[in-house]
C-alpha cells in the first residue's frame, strides 16, 4: 500500500522551521481555501476570546483529539493538566513533540484503544466535532468518548453553521447535498501541499441545533456554548 501523502503535516514541520507552508484544502466540487500554517502555532494571547474561555473549561487529565501543533495541549500543559495528544498526521504529532508536547500519539479518534474512564477532558476544536464523516460515525465516536471518560466527563468541541453563508458556491454544494439525500454541509475535502494532495476525507459542518439533534442519543448534552459569528464551541457534559 502506497504511503499517504501527510500535506498538513509537512506545512506545520515547514512553519515550524521558518519555511513557508502555504498549502490548501479542496472541496470534492473544486472550491479551494488557500492558508498558511501561522494559525496552528497562535499563542493564547492570539487566539479569540469565546476560544480563550472554553478552553479554561477543561478539567483533570485531557484527551486532545486533532493535536495538530500541539497549541492547546501546550497551553494545558502548562498549567498542570496530564494531556494526552492524538492525531492521524505523523509529521504533526513530530512538530507537537518538537514543541514540547509529551504524549503524542499516532491514533484515530475513531479506532480508539484507551481504557474506560481515561479522561476528565476531551477537546475537539479546529472543527473536530463533525471530523468523523457522516452522523453514525460522529454518534459512534462520541459513543466510545462516553466510555473513555469518567462519570463527569466534558467534552469541548467546535463547528461552525454553515447556513449563515451567503457564498453562491457554499449554497450550490448545500443544495447538492440535499439532491442526494446528505446532510447539507457535510463536505468531501482534501489538504494539499506544494502540488501534492492526501486522502479525501468527510467533515460535517453543524449548526447548534443540528448538534443537539445529533448527541441526543448519544448520552451527551450541551451544557455551554461560547461563539463568535457562525463559529462556536460547545462543553458538553453526560446526560
Amino acid at each position: 500500500m502506497d504511503e499517504v501523502f501527510d500535506g498538513f503535516g509537512i506545512a506545520l514541520l515547514a512553519h515550524y522551521r521558518g519555511e513557508p507552508s502555504d498549502h490548501v484544502i479542496e472541496r470534492d466540487d473544486g472550491f479551494v481555501d488557500e492558508t498558511d500554517a501561522s494559525y496552528y502555532f497562535r499563542s493564547f494571547e492570539e487566539w479569540p476570546e469565546y476560544e480563550q474561555q472554553a478552553i479554561q473549561e477543561s478539567k483533570g487529565r485531557v484527551l486532545d483529539v486533532g493535536l495538530g501543533a500541539g497549541r492547546h495541549a501546550l497551553w494545558l500543559q502548562e498549567r498542570g493538566h496530564e494531556v494526552v495528544g492524538i492525531d492521524v498526521s505523523p509529521l504533526a504529532l513530530e512538530v507537537s513533540r518538537l514543541r514540547g508536547v509529551r504524549d503524542c500519539r499516532l491514533m484515530d479518534v475513531r479506532e480508539m484503544t484507551f481504557p474506560d474512564a481515561s479522561f476528565d477532558t476531551v477537546l475537539m476544536l479546529g472543527a473536530i466535532l463533525g471530523i468523523m464523516g457522516d452522523i453514525d460515525e460522529i454518534r459512534g465516536t462520541l459513543n466510545e468518548l462516553h466510555r473513555v471518560t469518567a462519570e463527569d466527563g466534558i467534552i469541548i468541541g467546535s463547528s461552525r453553521n454553515p447556513f449563515t453563508t451567503d457564498n453562491p458556491a457554499h449554497l450550490a454544494y448545500h443544495e447538492m447535498n440535499r439532491r442526494r439525500g446528505k446532510p447539507p454541509a457535510l463536505v468531501r475535502i482534501r489538504v494539499g501541499f506544494g502540488g501534492r494532495f492526501g486522502e479525501w476525507f468527510h467533515l460535517l459542518l453543524m449548526s447548534q441545533e443540528e448538534l443537539a439533534e445529533i448527541i441526543e442519543p448519544t448520552g451527551w448534552a450541551i451544557s455551554k456554548i461560547f461563539s463568535l459569528g457562525s463559529e462556536y464551541i460547545a462543553v458538553l457534559v453526560k446526560s
